[in-house]
């Protein structure tokens, strides 16, 4: 009956387990899932911050050129006005597709592309805005949007007007309407800053809920797995317990009969033996007593370790104990431990103790099988005595540290690596209180390199409560971890040159001012647009003219000085903020040696590429005490510096240099 229901009990912890498997794999694909959206959502905010600086290149160009209308009237000029402004009204017509009650999704694409967005990014700015255009960021940043597209209506409506009044009085002073441009520029810019920054708090909103639906989710999954763990630990122990109960009743039935004994003669002839000897063979009283058992018979082989037994016990009277089998009643070997002596008085009869080796054979291949289960994980396990020295460690963890077996044995193992003593103190007291610690760490390598690794830490007890060994499993992350670090340099620098993007120029940027308000120092920001590279794309290509800008950003980055950050806002404008400065002349002179570089030929894909570059000067806190004014200061200096002959750079507060 007890069988029975151990029988029925394990189809059902089977379905349990398959259970847990399930729901694990449930986990890996809802965290593959969320991972997945997280990339994809991150790609669609990145293609709107490349799209948000060619709009504000264009729309940059576009005052450029108007201001020079202003000085030099001429249809020319105002052609390459409305050219310029393409880029700001194919967006705005992407933006009004996506925004009807129908979202047009192909007029929306045509409006992208027309405004220079990569063909690859157009799918995530479309999903991006349809799907999350209601939520609070990015419906901020849409508003900013259409608020600056109004700006721009405008600033075509003050282009017409002056055209109009050129046309109908061409020696009128055009100077007059410079005040109205101005005002349309830094509105414009203000709307370029926030729209910018209210993409990256989106990023970081973004960012943080999917942490949190990770976590809950997860949290949720595991806590109905940790449930069904339970209950199938408990149906285990309840199994275990009924198992430990029939041994028990087993052993008071056979109190008596601990071993096997035997009555055995020379020849082969067993004359009695007790019920725990028959129990092993599987023959029964009755068949004993009819003769029908035979010690030689019941022997497979040869006899020869028998016979050496038998001339011992004639020699000295006993044997001392040796391994051999027995055939059991159904025919299948029987792994025994026999050891005889002749019994007093008698030269043919002696009785013999017969010990069952079936279990200390079951565990031996056991311990086998552990072994092979040791060697076959994928994970590095190592085993450590008390003082945690090594006793042994599987291939895996010998293949992830590089070292050998030899190098390991009997030396002091190192379960984790941290120089936080109070990480230290916590580690160390779960395992002596808890007996059990997890958590991520790195694992020192026979080559110096840490490696990344998810340590499990268990200790064995003995029967006093002290640590006997320590068993510790480890798996390697580095994948993991090296995932996040492209997640997290994708989020804040450019994927073209590695230069810091715009969201963390604006962080740095702040930075440095809270810094130099501190220190009573001065810091300085330079924007940096290049000249000559639009006709560099026309003529050789992008692939050639994305080369050249990675060749730009070198040259920048070796320019600058250590403790100086160096990004890219978008298509060919660069930044430089410079820290602890005594005066703004220093400032001047890395624009100088900038500017020299810049002028210096490039070779890309064989050709040899001249360029220069315009630089803005903005220093704090004479030209801006804010990220706002700064920036602002820094992108009239550039533009005075762009429209100025002979001028590669201009400094807000100084004039041309």
């Amino acid at each position: 009956m007890q069988t029975r229901d151990r029988q029925a009990a394990l189809p059902s912890i089977k379905r349990r387990v398959k259970r847990i498997i399930w729901m694990l794999l449930v986990v890996c694909l809802i965290v593959f899932t969320l991972g997945t959206l997280q990339i994809q959502l991150m790609s669609g905010i990145r293609a709107y911050v490349r799209g948000e600086g060619l709009w504000a290149k264009s729309q940059k160009d576009a005052v450029l050129l108007l201001y020079r209308y202003l000085e030099h009237p001429s249809d020319e000029l105002m052609h390459k006005f409305h050219q310029a402004l393409r880029v700001n009204l194919a967006d705005r017509r992407a933006r009004l597709a996506l925004q009807q009650e129908e979202p047009d999704r192909e007029a929306a694409r045509e409006g992208f592309l027309a405004g220079g967005n990569h063909p690859n990014d157009v799918r995530n700015m479309i999903d991006l805005f349809l799907y999350f255009g209601n939520v609070e960021h990015m419906r901020n940043a849409i508003n900013i949007w259409r608020q600056a597209d109004a700006q721009i209506d405008q600033l075509l409506q003050l282009a017409n007007q002056i055209a109009a009044q050129h046309r109908q009085n061409p020696a009128a002073d055009l100077g007059v309407y410079e005040r109205q441009l101005n005002a349309l520029d830094r509105t414009l810019n203000q709307f370029e800053t926030e729209f910018s920054s209210e993409l990256s708090r989106g990023a970081r909103w973004i960012r943080q809920v999917l942490l949190w639906v990770n976590l809950g989710s997860i949290s949720i999954i595991l806590l109905f797995v940790g449930l069904v763990s339970r209950r199938v630990l408990q149906q285990i122990d309840n199994t275990e317990s009924q198992l430990r109960d029939s041994q028990l009743r087993f052993k008071s039935l056979y109190e008596a009969n601990v071993i096997g004994i035997i009555i055995w003669g020379q020849d082969g002839e067993i004359f009695d033996g007790n019920d725990y000897f028959l129990s092993i063979l599987g023959y029964s009283r009755q068949e004993l007593i009819d003769g029908q058992l035979n010690w030689r018979q019941l022997t497979p082989g040869d006899l020869a370790d028998d016979e050496r037994a038998l001339a011992q016990i004639n020699e000295q009277g006993y044997c001392l104990p040796f391994a051999k089998e027995f055939f059991h009643r159904d025919g299948h070997a029987i792994p025994v431990l026999v050891g005889g002596t002749m019994m007093d008085g008698s030269t043919h009869q002696g009785i013999a103790f017969v010990v069952d080796r079936s279990n200390e054979k079951k565990m031996e291949a056991q311990l086998r099988l552990s072994a092979t289960v040791l060697e076959a994980s994928r994970d590095g396990i190592i085993i450590c005595d008390a003082q945690r020295r090594v006793l042994t460690a599987n291939g895996s963890y010998l293949a992830m540290t590089g070292f050998s077996k030899a190098q390991l044995l009997g030396q002091e193992a190192c379960f984790y690596h941290t120089t936080n003593p109070a990480e230290q103190t916590l580690i160390e007291q779960a395992l002596n209180q808890q007996h059990h610690w997890q958590g991520d760490t790195e694992l020192p390598c026979q080559d110096g390199t840490l490696l990344p690794v998810r340590a499990s830490i268990g200790t064995v007890t003995n029967d006093a409560g002290q640590i006997a060994q320590y068993v510790s499993v480890f798996s390697d992350i580095s994948a993991r971890k090296a995932m996040e670090q492209k997640l997290l340099s994708m989020a804040h620098y450019d994927n073209l040159t590695g230069l810091a993007n715009r969201s963390l120029f604006s962080d740095r940027l702040n930075t440095a001012i809270l810094r130099a308000q501190r220190h009573h120092s001065h810091c300085a920001l330079l924007f940096i647009d290049l000249d000559k590279f639009k006709p560099v794309n026309d003529q050789y290509g992008h692939a050639v003219g994305d080369e050249l800008l990675q060749r730009v950003a070198q040259r920048l980055l070796e320019a600058r000085r250590k403790n100086d950050t160096v990004g890219r806002l978008g298509g060919d404008e660069f930044v430089m903020i410079v820290e602890e400065l005594s005066n703004a002349d220093y400032a001047v002179s890395i624009a100088d040696q900038v500017a020299k570089r810049m002028q210096e030929p490039f070779v890309v894909a064989d050709h040899s590429v001249h360029i220069g570059c315009s630089i803005g000067i903005a220093v704090y806190p004479q030209d801006g005490d804010n990220e706002v004014d700064l920036t602002r200061a820094a992108d009239i200096a550039m533009y005075a510096a762009k429209g100025k002959e002979n001028a590669s750079y201009y400094l807000y507060s100084g004039g041309k240099r």
